[in-house]
């Protein structure tokens, strides 16, 4: 297992537990598939040479363990090739595999085990268990201080800790000893929050001229991200560009088709997003991706199937909350988002921010948690510390404008939608003629 093997965590990753209540909750998770396929159309196929060919490596190693139960190695490779499935198709039950076997690699090796302590980091973070990732990941370190991999988890960790500095540090390092996909990708994304965008984009190019495509999830996963940053910048058509490359490399992959769905969706076209749209949630149901085909059924005018999708998206989390997947963050985003159950909403934020207080994203949706809630004078504290980096982001930017907007500070608030507005017209099928609207009142009060 080595830099770049698997990329680093963003968001959505999860990680069920182990035992007789596996088995019911994958039966559950394949119950919702089903019933998605059948409203929504055909389940679409994962790639299916790559995924075949992780189905054979799982089997060889399954096959190894259990005829040589301390084959610490064989447990190795077992959770890596299962965590390799999981990203392809969503089955939750195989980060729980991924877990087990690399706690059984522990078990047969407690000390000098590099690979298995790396990788259950890497898993701790999927989780949203950061401190315990970085906690994992300096042991690691201390076992091997050389290969990338486990302080590439140790900077992720810091980084969704909030320790900007740290994380810079650490994944500046990564690249002057490593350059490659994994590492310079990384150092895009905090280049991006610290509002560099410039350099971000040079990162992103850096890091997708190191890649030779030997492994092409992770090279699809790049081009996502590289899509992502796009979108976030207001240029549809390079978003476009890359979410389609991310398809060459990896047909069929899933965070690749929600992006050009959400590109479609920029634009108006609903009918479009929503076929897309249809065909992620069917493979990969993640709360982000049900939640956003609901949003663009609303914007399509189809109320009755976005409330069918927000109401799942509330089943999803009750199964991932039922076996410790800290989804707190995400699920306060949707209450906020919503409308729906606001009480909740800043208490989940407010109980991440206790963990995680240095973040911006945390700090942002506590904020907006907050704003929902009509507490605008608490949620401004929280709004301008999401700030402090410079970020650029369309959404942080209209969240904060709200917030002076409600308090009456007009200058602000028109400076923040403004931007907004300006970096990206159509940064959200909810918000953005919202947006354009508030601006437009603030105009003409002057």
């Amino acid at each position: 297992m080595r830099a770049g093997s698997i990329e680093p965590p963003r968001s959505g990753s999860v990680l069920l537990l182990a035992g007789s209540l596996l088995l019911a909750l994958a039966l559950l998770l394949l119950s919702y598939r089903q019933l998605i396929g059948r409203e929504n159309g055909a389940v679409a196929p994962a790639p299916k040479d790559a995924l075949a060919a992780t189905n054979g490596v799982i089997s060889f190693w399954e096959q190894r363990v259990h005829d040589n139960p301390g084959d610490f190695i064989g447990y190795d490779k077992l959770a890596e090739a299962y965590a390799r499935r999981a990203r392809a198709t969503n089955d939750v039950s195989d980060y729980s595999r991924a877990e087990a076997a690399a706690r059984a690699s522990l078990r047969e090796l407690p000390g000098d085990n590099y690979n298995a302590l790396a990788m259950l980091a890497s898993l701790q973070a999927t989780k949203h268990d950061f401190q315990g990732a970085l906690e994992t990941a300096q042991r690691a370190i201390v076992v091997d201080p050389v290969d990338p991999y486990a302080q590439g988890v140790l900077g992720d960790a810091k980084m969704a800790l909030g320790r900007y500095d740290e994380a810079s540090q650490t994944y500046e390092g990564l690249v002057a000893k490593a350059p490659g996909l994994s590492t310079f990708s990384r150092l895009a994304y905090i280049l991006e929050q610290r509002g560099e965008t410039d350099a971000a984009e040079l990162a992103w190019q850096n890091a997708l001229s190191t890649d030779g495509g030997r492994q092409p999830d992770n090279t699809a996963w790049a081009r996502v991200q590289f899509g992502n940053f796009y979108f976030t910048r207001g240029d549809l058509e390079k978003a476009e560009a890359q979410y389609e490359a991310s398809l060459r490399a990896f047909p069929g992959y899933a965070h690749a088709l929600a992006g050009l769905a959400k590109v479609h969706a920029a634009r108006g076209d609903y009918g479009e997003a929503t076929s897309l749209y249809e065909q992620v949630v069917a493979r990969q149901p993640t709360p982000e991706y049900v939640s956003a085909l609901g949003d663009v059924y609303r914007a399509a005018g189809r109320p009755d199937d976005a409330d069918r999708q927000y109401a799942l998206v509330e089943a999803i989390d009750r199964l991932y909350k039922a076996n410790g997947i800290n989804t707190d963050l995400q699920m306060a985003l949707f209450f906020a988002d919503h409308d729906l159950r606001l009480d909740d909403a800043v208490s989940q934020a407010r109980a991440v921010y206790e963990q995680r207080s240095g973040s911006v994203p945390v700090a942002d949706v506590l904020a907006w948690a907050l704003y929902k809630d009509g507490r605008y004078d608490e949620g401004l504290g929280y709004s301008q510390e999401a700030l402090r980096l410079g970020t650029r982001d369309s959404l942080l930017l209209f969240h904060a404008g709200m917030i002076e907007f409600r308090l009456g500070n007009h200058d602000k608030a028109r400076e923040y939608l403004g931007a907004a507005l300006q970096i990206n017209p159509r940064f959200s099928v909810l918000y953005a003629d919202e947006a354009a609207a508030t601006l437009d009142d603030l105009d003409k009060l002057r």
